[in-house]
């Protein structure tokens, strides 16, 4: 039974239509999405009220890609002295994600003093823990640690489809650049709610313009397809045993500023997706049917049916539990981004 004291997130929103609250100050705060840049955002907005003048000794951000928990134990638990308040940022904290197993820590980190701090934090540090996913892992031993000591934790909203057009046409507007509507859809359709992706490719269409309007063809000639059907063509390409057509789309993907870590999740997605279709297949659903139950067009099951044919379970399993490392070491800093999923790829075997 959880504490009632706990402030956490409903469990309705799986479009993330959600909004940070006011509420009454937190030492500890969680803020969680799949976009860094508004998470990032949220975390200014919070910032700006806690800890309005940031220095050396009073602030202190650690990169858990990089840094070890045992440091951000150590930093909770000293405060500088001739100041009565500390803020300590902690991001990447992938020991809140789901897994397939424990969290994999650094040689010489022990995870014990974080936890030890969560379930009694110093009131005089402010502690902002920042994970870039949209799920966590609720019954692992921090999350509860969290909702013991009542701490705030806070999915970052996202905008809906209205707010999306409205802002767009407002960042156009603020450069002096005329934009029309089939355009702002077009930016919509292709950007597909990624904000760190539209500041890049807004910031390009205004170099691109000159000052003139900004037109749908504009649009479809600058800013690439979505990336979730680049992933889509990177699995098919991948499941037909075709490595260098695979690597030829990630170095196209590469000219678009594509993320590896955003693309390995997509991957990941991709292959889910074919795990559940084998299983719906093999529970003897129709190919309509099996549309019908994913909500997806019936081409994607016949193409995905296709793929299947080529790899077994095992392959499968293996090409998960692949994306799962390559983004572990992404994110524990144990290799570069373009390298890792390089290497996923050209490892990639049927």
């Amino acid at each position: 039974m959880k504490p009632t004291g706990a402030k956490i997130f409903p469990r309705v929103c799986r479009d993330w239509r959600l909004y940070l609250s006011y509420n009454k100050h937190q030492m500890i705060q969680l803020l969680f999405s799949p976009q860094p840049r508004m998470v990032k955002g949220a975390l200014k907005k919070l910032m700006a009220t806690s800890c309005p003048h940031p220095d050396p000794m009073n602030f202190v951000s650690l990169d858990l890609g990089v840094s070890m928990l045992l440091d951000v134990a150590n930093e909770c638990l000293s405060l500088p002295l001739g100041y009565d308040k500390k803020t300590v940022v902690a991001e990447n904290c992938f020991f809140f994600e789901k897994t397939r197993g424990k969290p994999k820590y650094q040689k010489g980190d022990d995870p014990a003093p974080l936890l030890s701090y969560l379930k009694n934090p110093d009131p005089n540090v402010d502690l902002y823990l920042l994970v870039y996913n949209d799920t966590l892992d609720e019954k692992g031993e921090f999350f509860q640690a969290l909702l013991a000591d009542g701490a705030r934790i806070n999915p970052v909203s996202e905008f809906s489809k209205e707010q999306w057009h409205d802002y767009i046409a407002r960042f156009f507007e603020k450069r002096s650049v005329p934009i029309d509507n089939l355009a702002i859809n077009e930016i919509q359709d292709r950007i597909q709610g990624d904000y760190a992706r539209f500041l890049n490719e807004g910031q390009k269409l205004v170099a691109y313009s000159g000052g003139e309007a900004i037109t749908k063809q504009d649009v479809e000639t600058l800013v690439s397809e979505p990336l979730e059907d680049d992933a889509f063509h990177l699995s098919n390409a991948l499941s037909r045993g075709d490595v260098k057509n695979a690597l030829r789309i990630y170095n196209d993907l590469k000219v678009f500023s594509a993320e590896p870590i955003a693309l390995i999740r997509l991957l990941a997605n991709q292959f889910r997706f074919l795990n559940e279709v084998r299983y719906l297949q093999t529970s003897g659903l129709t190919n309509s049917q099996i549309a019908g139950a994913l909500q997806c067009s019936q081409m994607r099951v016949n193409i995905s049916l296709d793929n299947l044919r080529k790899m077994s379970e095992e392959t499968l399993n293996n090409a998960l539990e692949g994306c799962y490392n390559c983004e572990k070491s992404i994110l524990t800093g144990k290799c570069d981004p373009d390298l890792a999923f390089s290497l996923f790829l050209t490892n990639f075997s049927l």
